[in-house]
């Protein structure tokens, strides 16, 4: 858009104007998957909460910069002695450098396909946000000169600041989405597209009126010459330049990094497109972000990129920029003769944010968005970010705007853009879609139905253990399983969060030979069991911090029963902990507190998935023990292992346990619980006469006696299964443990088996929240 102001004035004879383009850039900022190699008291803190906290603490300290030098201008002695005039013309030569590198960043974690995947209602969208709000201030602007006395240069100011202000970058979304957790939520990829076809829209048509405007202004070029070396340049960056990068990256063996000399390389040829980029009238920036799109996003050439220039760039010289920024904000500016003149370039900024917010929020609704969804949506749609500012500033260098028309434009971004940050961060909760309109656990299932189970696959290690698993849960064609795997990979090197099927692994190169590897396992599993077994891939990548949404989508679409998850610490062959994923562990935390259906943990200790499981003997008994202690949860554990215990080579011992006082005190919910308990241990009886199981009743009185009784039953178990709350009464045998356990995912009984203690594999499972069930709503597919 700044290139397309640039040239309108370049028209009316004024000095020619150097544009800068409208790029895409996006503060997402990501970590390489953490381990730590021994138990950690304080696993709460994954990486990703910590890369969150760093993200809002950048943001504050750039928008800190800037409100610091806005009081300091007010004292002119002042601002001399901390910025004298001498020191800012390096500091704007490091802004500049520094504003490379990052719309370099921006450039190599955009994936370009994210445009194949635009609709038609997006593209629409997209153009209507721009157009529409700069169309009505324009016909607002028009009959200005015969209602009111304004000046001429304010009035030139006028459509300028309007088509500032109706743009919308793609980088200004995906930060905000980013920074609020919803980068892979239906509303954030509904957002981004439609960004991107906005922000794309407006810079092609900002490049060509740029270019036409200075070819015209000197005489010694020609409009279609200009523009011929500017095609030869993409051109040359597009088919030579890309593929000897791409040919570069595929020769990196799997699992290591970039050499040096391609990182130099790389480097050395960002500097050069910069240069160019000013050679051919274009600002440095435009060179920056095209070299930026031909390096492959995600690991091992994104990641790398992005991981060594990223910190230094957005870190340490962009906020120089917002310092350049700030320095041409004057308050002062606002008043006095130019009370007017401010008033009504403030009347025009408004107005431009109400059409965009107004036409976004309406065409939202028209393509069947909720309206809860379109408000938030609108709102989203009117945030600017860093690439706003710099446009800002450099319209304003050209002196194109007015001092006092730069700083509106300034005070209304940080308006809009903080209250709808803060609004979306109070009022918008993700999660509310995930509600169900109906039951889907085990226990509610009808018998003959498929069992739809979510397996989670962070990495090879976890497949045998899932395979076996579901072995055991006794796949037959009376009792079919659906398997829906989800590999889920950490973002890293990109922009935007991925959720495909494995069929377009494609799209991300880095993962082919892992997705390839689990999907040949399960599809395995399911050529064994035939006709019994359905299995389906999706692949995910997306931050540990908002990992569980696309588990949640893919929960909700599939009607899913049960989701699998591993648990987050990996034991070694000697019984020790191995490593600890905490990034695992916040998403199974937020599974287990928002979860759409039932789901369980498990927490592999070699049993299930080593030599002498389910899948490999065919003359030992594999052994399955469950404590029932009453309650949702362990009434939905028990009809899981009443599947497995219908396995042939399946034998399973349910050890229920009773209070010595069970009939003192008991209030009316402990009774109907206790009615329900005995329901379903009928049941359980009924459905699994003739098979291979035992009931043993025991009766404790605290939770010293339960630990005593666990331990005795250790000897002879390869896989332990409970239920992770109990009821009221239940809950009485758990009384003396440890009221703060290590894992409250787990609850008490399962922190307790998943101790050094033990040495059998556990899964811990918990049923659907009624609280999670609206039997009122709907099921409908967002934005369709």
């Amino acid at each position: 858009m700044e290139e397309e102001l640039k040239t309108i004035q370049q028209v009316k004879h004024t000095k020619p104007i150097a544009s800068v383009p409208l790029v895409f850039e996006v503060t997402a900022y990501t970590n390489p998957t953490s381990w730590v190699s021994k138990e950690s008291e304080d696993l709460l803190s994954n990486e990703d909460e910590v890369t969150s906290e760093e993200k809002s603490l950048i943001v504050d300290e750039k928008m800190g910069c800037i409100v610091f030098i806005w009081f300091v201008r007010l004292d002119n002695r002042l601002l001399n002695k901390l910025f004298p005039e001498s020191g800012k013309l390096v500091l704007d030569t490091v802004a500049s450098f520094g504003f490379m590198l990052h719309v370099f960043v921006v450039g190599v974690q955009i994936d370009t396909n994210i445009l194949k995947s635009v609709h038609r209602h997006m593209v629409l969208i997209g153009c209507m946000s721009f157009f529409l709000p700069y169309a009505v201030c324009i016909l607002c602007i028009v009959p200005l000169p015969n209602l009111i006395e304004l000046d001429e240069l304010s009035l030139h100011t006028l459509p300028f600041v309007a088509a500032l202000t109706s743009m919308t970058t793609f980088p200004a979304v995906t930060s905000t989405l980013s920074d609020l957790n919803l980068l892979n939520s239906d509303l954030g990829r509904l957002s981004c597209s439609t960004a991107l076809v906005t922000d794309s829209c407006s810079y092609i048509t900002t490049l060509a009126l740029t270019t036409i405007g200075v070819a015209l202004e000197r005489s010694e070029w020609k409009a279609l010459t200009n523009i011929f070396y500017i095609i030869c340049f993409l051109f040359t960056i597009c088919f030579i330049v890309r593929p000897f990068i791409l040919w570069m990256a595929k020769r990196i063996p799997e699992g290591q990094q970039i050499k040096e000399s391609q990182f130099v390389m790389v480097l050395v040829a960002v500097l050069l497109c910069g240069f160019l980029s000013e050679c051919l009238g274009q600002n440095a920036s435009f060179g920056g972000f095209t070299m930026g799109i031909c390096v492959p996003d995600g690991p091992p050439f994104g990641s790398a990129m992005v991981n060594r220039v990223d910190w230094m760039a957005t870190s340490i010289l962009v906020p120089a920029k917002f310092a350049i920024c700030a320095f041409k904000v004057n308050l002062r500016s606002l008043g006095g003769d130019n009370a007017l003149a401010s008033a009504i370039t403030e009347v025009v900024i408004t107005i431009a944010y109400l059409v965009k917010f107004m036409s976004n929020f309406l065409l939202a609704m028209y393509f069947n968005v909720s309206s809860q969804d379109a408000f938030h949506f609108a709102m989203i749609m009117c945030t600017k970010g860093i690439i706003d500012v710099a446009a800002f500033s450099l319209i304003r260098s050209n002196r194109v705007v007015t001092e006092q028309g730069y700083s509106l434009l300034i005070l209304n971004m940080l308006l809009v853009t903080g209250s709808t940050r803060f609004l979306l961060w109070h009022f918008y909760d993700p999660s509310a879609r995930y509600q169900s309109y109906k039951r889907t656990s085990i226990l509610d299932s009808e018998p003959d139905d498929y069992l739809r189970m979510v397996v989670c696959i962070h990495n090879e290690d976890n497949v045998p253990s899932i395979i076996n698993l579901l072995q055991a849960s006794n796949p037959s064609r009376h009792q079919p399983i659906e398997v829906i795997t989800m590999n889920l990979l950490q973002l890293e090197g990109r922009a935007s969060a991925i959720l495909v099927p494995s069929s377009e692994v494609k799209k991300i190169p880095s993962a082919q030979t892992r997705v390839f590897q689990v999907g040949n396992a399960f599809n395995y599993f399911r050529q064994r069991n035939r006709n019994s077994v359905v299995v389906e891939h999706f692949v995910s990548m997306a931050p540990y911090r908002t990992m569980h949404e696309d588990i949640f989508t893919i929960s909700i679409n599939k009607c899913a029963n049960i989701i699998i998850v591993p648990f987050h610490k990996c034991w070694g062959i000697d019984g020790t902990i191995d490593a600890t994923f905490p990034g695992i562990r916040s998403v199974n935390l937020k599974l287990m507190e928002k979860t759409p259906c039932s789901i369980g943990i498990l927490v592999d200790r070699g049993q299930i998935g080593g030599p002498k499981s389910v899948l490999t003997r065919r003359t030992e008994v594999f052994h399955i023990t469950q404590l029932f202690l009453g309650g949702e949860d362990d009434r939905e554990a028990l009809a899981l292992s009443c599947r497995m215990a219908q396995h042939p080579y399946v034998s399973l011992l349910v050890v229920v346990l009773r209070p010595a006082n069970a009939d003192v005190d008991q209030t009316p919910d402990m009774l109907h619980e206790k009615k329900l308990d005995n329901e379903m241990l009928d049941r359980f009886r009924m459905e699994c006469k003739g098979r291979d199981i035992f009931i043993q009743q025991e009766v404790v009185d605290d939770g010293v006696q339960t630990v005593h009784l666990l331990r005795a039953m250790e000897e002879g178990c390869d896989l332990f299964i409970v239920g992770r709350a109990h009821s009221l009464s239940g809950s009485k045998l758990t009384h003396g443990l440890s009221e703060r356990p290590q894992c409250p995912e787990l609850g008490r009984i399962g922190d307790l088996l998943a101790s050094s203690e033990f040495q059998f594999s556990v899964l811990v499972v918990q049923t659907q929240p009624l609280e999670r069930i609206d039997y009122d709503c709907e099921q409908i597919v967002f934005g369709k």
